[in-house]
Formats: C-alpha cells, structure tokens, sequence
C-alpha cells in the first residue's frame, strides 16, 4: 500500500507539471539531477568465492538516499519515489550487465549468488577480474536515469564442477544420495539403495534440476522443465541399482542386482543387499591370508523401452570392481560401501549373526491368541510397523510377532508405551467411538500410535481426479470397504486417497494388490458401473476387487 500510495503521488505530481500553465504555479521537484548522487559503497575491493561456503556472505553494498523536495508545502513527497537498480557488469562500459531491482539501501551476496552471477557473465573460474557495480536511480519512465559512483571489485570465480549429482527425495530439498561423473561430461552413474517405486528427482551442481518427462508410459525418459516435469520413480522391487542419468540423451535407466557373489579362495560367497544402508554384506572362514578381487552379480536392466514392468527388464550380468585384503586366518565379515564414488570394501574379524527379524506384527485378541485383527507390516527393515484396522470403543488388543515368541502390551498407566514382559497391561483404544485407523507399533522406541483414517476417496479420470465425489463406505460385516463406481472416461486410471491427503496414496502393487505409497495406477479395462472393494487385513498385500455390474 505504501508503495502504491508513492507512485499515485508521483503521477500526480507529474500530471502537475504536464498541466501547469503560465497563471498557475508550477510544481517543481528538485535533488534529483541537480542534486549529489548518494555513494556507493562495497565491503570489499577483493573478493576470492569459495565453493565449500555457498551460503556464506561474501560482498556486502550500502548506498545512501536522494534527497528529493518539491517546491509547494501543499504536497507530500512520497516515499521509496525512486526506483534502485543494483547493475553489475564485466565490463566497465555496463552494455552488458545484470540488473535487479533492490527495496532498500544495501544488498548482501553470498558466494554462490556472486559466482552464479559471474557464470552468467561470462566470467572465467578461477581468474582474477574485475567487476564493475553501480546503483541505477529511476524517478520515472521518461526522466533520465540517474547512476551512482562505480566501484570496481577484484573478483575470482570458482568453477562449478558437474562431477557429482543429487539424488533427492520427493520434496526437492532432501539429498538421499549421490551419481557421479569423473570425465564431468553429463553421464552419471552410482548405485542407490531404493524402496519399492521411490520417488526422487535428480539436481546438477549448476542447479538443474531433472524430472520425469510428464509423460504416461515414458517412466525413463527426463526432462528439466520444472514447470511441467514431474519427480521419477524406481521399479516396485526394492533392492540395489546401478543408476545412470544420461543428460545428453535426457534419459536415466535402473539396473537392479538381483543377487551377488564373490570368490574368496576359490569358494562363493552370496551377498545379502541393505536398502537403507546401501551395503552389500557377507560372511566367510579363510585359512590364512588372500586377497578378494571383485565379484559378479545377476541384473535386471529397466530402461525407456522396457518400463518398469518386471517381465520386461533385461536379464544380465555385471562385474563389480573392488579390491579387500584379508590377513589372517579366521572367519570375517567383508562389507561393500555401494554409495561412494568407487565400491568400497572393508574386512573385519567376525560371524554375521543369523537374522531374527521378523516383517510382520499381529493384532492380536489378547484373549485369544489366534484371532488376528490385522497384520502390521515392516517395509524398511527399521523395527517400524504399520497396518489398517477398524476398531470399535475401547477394543483391547496386543501386537505379536507372528511365533507369538513376544507379546507386545502397554506399560501400566502409561497407554502408548509398549512392554514385552508379562506385565504389560492390554493396549486399549481410548475412544467412546469406533474409527477405522492406521497402526504405527514402533519396536525402535517401543511406542505405538493410532492415526484415524476419516476419508477414503476413489480419485482418478473419470471424476476428474476428485478427493470428495466418490467416497468409500465401510462394510462391518464383510469387514471391507466398498463403493459402486460410474466410471465412463478412462486414460490414466485411479488411486485411493486417504485423509485427503496424495501422500497417504493406495497405488496398484500388483493385479489385485494395492500398496501404500507410489507405484501404478488400478486402470479399468472398459467404462462401466463397477463394484469397488478393498480388504486392508495385511498391510503388505491389500488386496481389492473391481467387478464390472
């Protein structure tokens, strides 16, 4: 509003010294050209950027105000009347510079923004040059503009290398992991540690920032337009892939290890991959000391022609190349860094103790043992279990692994705590009403929590991607949900959404089976009125039907 009212004030004053005329009193406003052009100051005269500290100031720029008047008492000189342009420029003759529009009386640059702005330029990296800064002071469109003092900055660039690139989860902000480029020549390649059908988008160093195309059906193909590209997304099998961006080509492609091997003294070695590590892990008995030199693994190559589609991926092999020392005699532990630039192994003395963790919790009756609620399942490996239940008022349960080997309750006066032991009380739903809920019973902090799920929307083309129209309903005694679906457009498909919430999505896993999380659309094979239903019992095969009326 502030600056509305300057410029209103200004227009006035303008059509005042359009309109005057010899019997009235001309409106005149002085400071501007015959007035001291305010300086322009600079932190620095020598300014060396540095990569390593982006977002650190780097060169700061103070300059004064005009000091405008007018010569009748009965105006008001507005305030911010003069419009401020911080030019900087290679070139001490400003033909050629970049301009910006600055509020106030100072303006800070971090190193980044100054080296950003001398790439744009054409400033070399690594070279001492001049930059030559002016403020550009604007009192109308067709007032000659006034320029303040110029202050010459002796400016090196760093260059911006493109020898690694982000990979970033779907929010454009979190780095997951990196792909590298050695001959920095647009080709990167790593292996990622990757959930079923994750989600990431990949960034360059010089901030471009690659998608999928937008495109259905072309899962492997990139583009950088941020406007229309949407996030990629890898195959539904977690596990390890060797991943290459190719930005000449603008595609990417996933290999995934299905399994790997390696020889220690002539004798195999097989693997076993951590997603959330991405570590290749194993273990094996040697009589003295050797060496180990790579191993070989079995792949499934998903490219732009094949999709994601499982049945379509190349079957092949890879050598992987990397290099362990074993010293002694003795039973050891060899481990593969997957995520660094080249595979790292270590060697350490030791047995890999056999794994007892279970994927899978029960909702148990904790009168009955048998009778299982639901099943609550671990996707990551992380002791994080999740599940749906519809519970009614103050229902009691138990969570338990499924050789009922632990029975998991709440710790007495204390509700969402879980106890193993004998004294655990039963856990209780707190609540006079019957909901249906997702189950969080997280074994890391032995905590459990219910989140009430209170819509269930069947969204997709045919209802114009709505979250409200065509709502599920819940059948307490066939304990499904169901809807009747009118669905006359069909292109690409429907998800379910819950909570009215895209991140709280049930996508098709498989034919008949939904998954929480990104993965395919569930796409009718003709128009039609369908009966809709969805068995959520186990958490890691929800199972649905869709049967035409």
């Amino acid at each position: 509003m502030k600056r509305l009212y300057s410029i209103i004030s200004f227009c006035c004053i303008l059509l005042g010294l359009l309109s005057c005329n010899d019997d009235k009193e001309m409106i005149i406003v002085s400071g501007f050209h015959d007035g001291d052009t305010p300086a322009l100051n600079a932190s620095s005269t020598s300014v060396t950027l540095n990569s390593e500290t982006p977002g650190v100031s780097a060169l700061s720029l103070t300059w004064g105000e005009y000091s405008l008047s007018i010569n009748n008492s009965g105006y008001d000189m507005p305030d911010e009347m003069i419009d401020k342009y911080i030019e900087l420029s290679a070139n001490s003759n400003f033909e050629e510079c970049e301009s910006s529009l600055c509020l106030t009386n100072s303006r800070t640059y971090t190193h980044i923004e100054l080296n950003n702005l001398s790439n744009k330029m054409g400033m070399q990296p690594w070279e001492t040059q001049d930059l030559y800064i002016r403020i550009k002071y604007v009192l109308g469109n067709n007032i000659e503009p006034q320029y303040s003092n110029v202050v010459t900055v002796g400016l090196t660039p760093y260059g911006i290398r493109l020898n690694t690139l982000d990979i970033l989860s779907k929010d454009q902000e979190s780095v997951t992991g990196y792909l590298y480029s050695p001959a920095e020549n647009g080709i990167y390649t790593g292996f990622v540690g990757a959930s079923g059908w994750m989600n990431a988008y990949f960034r360059e160093n010089d901030g471009t920032m690659w998608g999928n195309d937008g495109i259905v059906g072309t899962e492997f193909k990139l583009s950088k337009d941020e406007a229309t590209h949407w996030n990629i997304w890898y195959p539904g099998v977690a596990g390890s892939y060797l991943t290459t961006v190719d930005t000449h080509t603008e595609q990417w492609s996933a290999t995934l290890l299905t399994n790997l091997t390696i020889t220690v003294d002539g004798n195999p070695v097989e693997m076993k991959f951590s997603v959330p590590r991405n570590t290749w892990t194993g273990s094996f008995s040697v009589n003295g000391a050797t060496t180990i030199n790579g191993g070989k693994a079995d792949t499934k190559a998903y490219t732009l022609e094949t999709g994601t589609s499982d049945d379509a991926a190349i079957a092949g092999t890879l050598d992987l190349d990397f290099y362990a020392s074993v010293p002694k005699a003795g039973n050891f532990i060899i481990t593969l860094n997957m995520g660094e630039e080249n595979i790292v192994a270590t060697v350490e003395e030791g047995e890999i103790e056999e794994s007892n963790y279970q994927f899978y919790l029960d909702m148990i009756n904790p009168d009955n043992w048998d009778d299982v609620k639901c099943k609550l399942y671990s996707f990551e490996e992380d002791y994080i279990y999740k599940g749906f239940y519809f519970a009614s008022a103050w229902e009691n349960f138990k969570f338990a692994t499924e050789d009922r080997e632990t029975i998991y309750g709440s710790v007495p006066e204390s509700l969402y705590e879980l106890d193993p032991t004998g004294a655990a009380w039963n856990i209780w739903m707190d609540t006079e009403q019957s909901a249906f809920y997702m189950f969080t019973a997280n074994l890391a902090d032995n905590t459990w929590t219910p989140l009430e799920i209170t819509s269930i929307a069947v969204s997709g083309d045919f209802n114009d991607w709505s979250i409200t129209t065509d709502l599920m309903s819940y059948d307490a005694e066939g304990k499904i949900w169901t809807a009747i679906l009118d669905i006359n457009y069909i292109e690409w498909g429907m998800n379910i959404i819950l909570n009215d919430d895209w991140d709280m999505k049930l996508t098709q896993k498989s034919n008949g089976v939904l998954q929480l999380g990104p993965g395919n659309n569930i796409v009718p094979a003709e128009t039609g009125t369908y009966f809709f239903s969805i068995n959520f019992w186990d958490m890691n095969n929800i199972t649905y039907t869709l049967i035409k009326q």
